[in-house]
């Protein structure tokens, strides 16, 4: 392949190449998600850093918190950790909820990346951002308030399940809660700019469809885990590594791992609205990227995008 494809599939994707015919799609979505990251995980590093920009406040007051919790470990009693992971929560959550712009534009990106078509990063970023600001700061203060909430409430209700076992189950119910938003918030952003819907629509059919294709959503959150996952067990397996697998860890989420689970979830996504949303949407294309099931060799130019 020479520069200038190269650089072509860099920008534009494969589909904007001017030679690209059918017989060059991809045939399913494991074999689409393998050219996109071939072609942009470079790009990826870029993505990141743009993102976490956002997270700066988040990350400094992380960080000071586990200054802190590392320094008074021997000393502090666990009503004091308690007490100092609640107002870690408390004054986390307003630095979470800044980041939904951000998260908006990111996922537009990376939305069209995992279709293999071109975005322009800081371009195509901005562009989300100020369409989609209002109703991603919406998403984004319950992504920031719901760990607060959550941890209060597990703190309460497990200290009444001394006196009443009936406290088990709002204890439980709060904690599906919990868990069925971490699996729909995945869907919510790529909702929320590839669709013109109200914000309790996007929250609504994320919630729907998280639900409706359980085993899958489980799935690629666990995907998303994998890292922090292996670097925990080697942790356990050899204690005297476990601050440079942090460091290790940490850095990875910094420079390169958010982007590159931001664009599995985009592909899943994609999947998810090609297959059962698109279909009732009058224009709306299906299979983006994919390889047409009834194809002749001839020269493939991709349609306009519905949004």
């Amino acid at each position: 392949m020479g520069l200038r494809n190269i650089m072509n599939n860099y920008y534009y994707g494969k589909q904007g190449k001017a030679d690209y015919t059918i017989e060059n799609m991809p045939q399913n979505r494991r074999q689409l998600f393998a050219e996109v990251f071939k072609v942009r995980w470079s790009a990826l590093f870029g993505v990141n850093l743009l993102y976490m920009v956002a997270w700066i406040p988040a990350i400094i007051w992380t960080a000071l918190n586990v200054t802190a919790l590392l320094n008074g470990i021997e000393t502090f009693t666990s009503d004091e950790i308690t007490g100092l992971l609640a107002t870690w929560l408390l004054i986390l959550a307003p630095c979470i909820a800044i980041t939904g712009p951000f998260n908006a534009g990111v996922s537009y990106v990376l939305r069209n990346w995992a279709r293999d078509e071109h975005s322009f990063v800081i371009s195509d970023f901005k562009d989300a951002v100020k369409a989609n600001w209002k109703q991603s700061l919406v998403i984004s203060v319950i992504d920031g308030v719901l760990p607060f909430v959550l941890f209060t409430g597990w703190r309460f209700y497990g200290s009444m399940i001394a006196q009443s076992s009936l406290f088990v189950a709002p204890l439980g119910l709060m904690m599906l809660v919990g868990i069925v938003w971490g699996l729909a918030s995945m869907l919510a952003y790529p909702m929320l700019i590839t669709y013109d819907l109200k914000i309790r629509d996007v929250i609504r059919n994320s919630v729907l469809l998280s639900v409706a294709k359980l085993p899958f959503a489980v799935l690629i959150k666990l995907l998303t885990l994998v890292v922090p996952a292996v670097g925990l067990g080697l942790a356990l397996l050899i204690p005297s590594i476990q601050m440079q697998v942090l460091l290790i860890v940490v850095l990875l989420y910094l420079v390169f791992l958010v982007a590159f689970n931001k664009l599995i979830v985009a592909s899943y996504a994609n999947w998810l609205f090609e297959t059962y949303l698109n279909p009732r949407i009058e224009g709306a294309r299906t299979n983006i990227g994919l390889r047409p099931e009834d194809w002749d060799d001839v020269t493939y130019i991709p349609e306009d995008d519905e949004d």
